[in-house]
């Protein structure tokens, strides 16, 4: 049966009001947000597209309270995977999408929401939710669509809402927050304008740095574990190097393999530990080091992989790993568990009855994680998904190592 056939988003009036009342302002007091700008929706009525930044799990939920009509969210796929999950997202008008393959379903949904039920629909366009408060690259294609459509166009920048609670994290830290409203164009000026004149406006309209943004306020995020599983997200330390050593107790961030902490503060900022002195004043500052150094260091360890011997070592590994496999909103069974191993030009995961299975970097297309930990990619038309065991286990860190090396592998 056709997946159109199966599943259509729908968002009945009642339960967003119901989610809205109830959940939203639960939400609203929980995060202390003050909303910006939303008297331009006394005189916008739909169709129109609301495109936020990205920083955390509850972003839709969060802007969605604030709008007065129903929003059509684009999700990824990978949440709608359970039973009560594509339930309660239906609920919501989820329209799902496969991370970073192209999608015409997901398209068509879009243009029906907008053009036959005149709704309204949210896109996240930087495609995931950013691991350092700072916006991310946005989807090209999304400026596309956005001149296909040809409705208004309105932005949503959430301030705060990294800090009260980032995309590595379980727990909320208490502080304020903001969602500013912005009317970014109409619909004449969608259609007149080029989609790479789009793509700058929307680039620049959804533009945040949460360090930035910080250091301009004494604004203080209060919790007992403000530094919990910040491991996901800055895996590697600064002052020895090592991968995958750096562990989070309360509001610090330490190092097993050289013993180096740092603790940070309500302002977010690193200060000195009896243990340590930071390298960085901030998580982005420490997130720009990582991108840079980790390539770097991946790329010589595999240029020193020069004899067999020392070629069958992984680049790196992980323990305890269980591999799910699946496709698009169908729920995924577990394959196997076992030691996930990075190679120059593959993934392995070394079970523990001896068997290996290999994924050639050179095949791996859709990568990203999940929420905080869940590492995934599809290969051919099925999608292969790692869970790990442990929550200080860096998902970031796969997906950035792949990333890194899948293009010497593409290209010998």
């Amino acid at each position: 049966m056709d997946v159109r056939t199966r599943y259509r988003p729908r968002n009945p009036l009642w339960f967003n009001r119901l989610l809205r009342w109830f959940y939203g302002a639960w939400l609203r007091a929980a995060y202390r947000i003050t909303p910006v700008g939303t008297e331009l929706f006394d005189r916008l009525k739909p169709p129109y597209v609301v495109i936020p930044n990205h920083v955390s799990v509850l972003d839709p939920f969060m802007v969605g309270s604030l709008v007065p009509s129903p929003v059509y969210w684009v999700t990824s796929d990978g949440n709608m995977r359970s039973g009560i999950m594509k339930f309660l997202l239906r609920l919501v008008g989820s329209i799902p999408k496969s991370k970073v393959i192209p999608d015409l379903e997901t398209v068509n949904w879009i243009v029906e929401v907008i053009r036959k039920r005149g709704g309204v629909v949210g896109i996240f366009a930087e495609g995931q939710a950013c691991w350092d408060g700072c916006t991310l690259p946005l989807i090209p294609s999304t400026a596309k669509l956005l001149k296909l459509l040809r409705v208004p166009v309105v932005t949503a920048v959430l301030k705060g809402v990294y800090s009260s609670g980032p995309r590595w994290s379980w727990n909320h830290r208490r502080g304020p927050a903001e969602i500013e409203f912005r009317l970014l164009m109409d619909g004449a000026e969608a259609k007149a304008s080029t989609a790479e004149e789009i793509q700058a406006r929307l680039g620049a309209a959804l533009e945040h740095d949460e360090a930035a943004w910080l250091g301009t306020r004494r604004f203080v995020y209060r919790s007992a574990r403000r530094a919990r599983h910040l491991e996901l997200a800055l895996f590697m330390c600064p002052e020895c190097s090592s991968v995958g050593a750096m562990a989070s107790a309360g509001n610090r961030l330490g190092c097993h393999a050289c013993g180096n902490s740092v603790r940070l503060n309500p302002a977010y900022r690193f200060v000195p530990t009896a243990s340590g002195s930071p390298r960085f004043a901030t998580i982005r500052e420490w997130s720009l080091w990582q991108a840079r150094a980790f390539p770097a260091k991946l790329a010589a360890l595999a240029s020193a992989a020069t004899t067999a011997t020392v070629a069958a070592r992984p680049l790196m590994s992980d323990p305890g790993v269980m591999l799910m496999r699946g496709r698009k909103m169908t729920p995924l069974r577990k394959l196997r568990t076992g030691t996930l191993e990075l190679h120059a030009d593959r993934l392995e995961l070394a079970t523990v009855s001896g068997e290996r299975l290999a994924f050639s970097l050179a095949d791996i297309e859709g990568e990203g994680v999940l929420k905080q930990q869940l590492f995934e990619f599809y290969l051919g038309r099925n999608l292969y998904q790692f869970r790990f065991p442990l929550r200080r286990q860096s998902a970031l860190k796969w997906l950035m190592a792949v990333q890194a090396m899948k293009r010497p592998a593409r290209a010998s």
